[in-house]
Order: C-alpha cells, then sequence, then structure tokens
C-alpha cells in the first residue's frame, strides 16, 4: 500500500459457498486492540527488496498505527442468523449492541468474539 485510510475495514470469510458445500466457517480468529500497517507499506517493502533495512520517515511515524473500534459477528446458521457488534465509545469502554439492547462488554469479550467486520481507525498524536 502506498497510502492508508483513516478507516480500515477487513472483512474475514466467514461463508463458503462452493459446488459441493455451503457452510458458515465458525473458525478462531485472533485480532488485534492495535495494528501497525508498516510491513505492508510499499515503501517498507521496496526497502527490503533493495536490500536495505534502514526505513523512511514516512515508514517510520505514527500514521501507520490503528486502534480497533468497532466489530461485526454473526450468530447463527448460513441459512438464518443474527448479526450483533461490538463498539468502542473511549480507550477502553466497550458495548455490545444487540438490536436495542445495548449493554457493557469487556475487551476480552471482543477479543474471543468470532470476528466477521473488524473496524480500525488511525491513531493521531
Amino acid at each position: 500500500m502506498k497510502k492508508l485510510p483513516i478507516v480500515a475495514c477487513f472483512h474475514l470469510k466467514r461463508f463458503e459457498h462452493s459446488a459441493k458445500l455451503r457452510r458458515k466457517i465458525t473458525t478462531y480468529v485472533s485480532f488485534p486492540l492495535e495494528l501497525d500497517m508498516t510491513p505492508f507499506m510499499a515503501s517498507s517493502k521496496e526497502s527490503r527488496m533493495n536490500g536495505q533495512y534502514q526505513l523512511t520517515v514516512d515508514v517510520l511515524n505514527n500514521d501507520n498505527k490503528y486502534s480497533l473500534f468497532a466489530v461485526v459477528n454473526h450468530q447463527g446458521t448460513l441459512e438464518s442468523g443474527h448479526y450483533t457488534s461490538f463498539i468502542r465509545q473511549h480507550k477502553d469502554q466497550w458495548f455490545k449492541c444487540d438490536d436495542a439492547i445495548i449493554t457493557k462488554a469487556s475487551i476480552k469479550d471482543v477479543l474471543d468474539s468470532e470476528g466477521y467486520l473488524l473496524f480500525y481507525h488511525k491513531q493521531f498524536p
């Protein structure tokens, strides 16, 4: 990547549709609260390919760091299910949204969930 977005959304494949099989994928995938995109930057990759291990000033700044702020989950089966989400209000204050019911959630609840969509925003100094 040459330039990163302010908000990054990662869509995890949770449904399999093939000629022989249709199923929900429930494999646990761990995801971080903080994400550093530096290794995926074009300038970082070009430096490694040229045998240079010094990172440019652009790659070293905090513009490549992200914080998780929302997770969408799917409960149920391929044919029938229900979507819920976890939303971060402050640095470590999380809420579970399940239709009209909103309850406090722990970071453990968030990180242990079966993430389907992960939303990260850039960290700004």
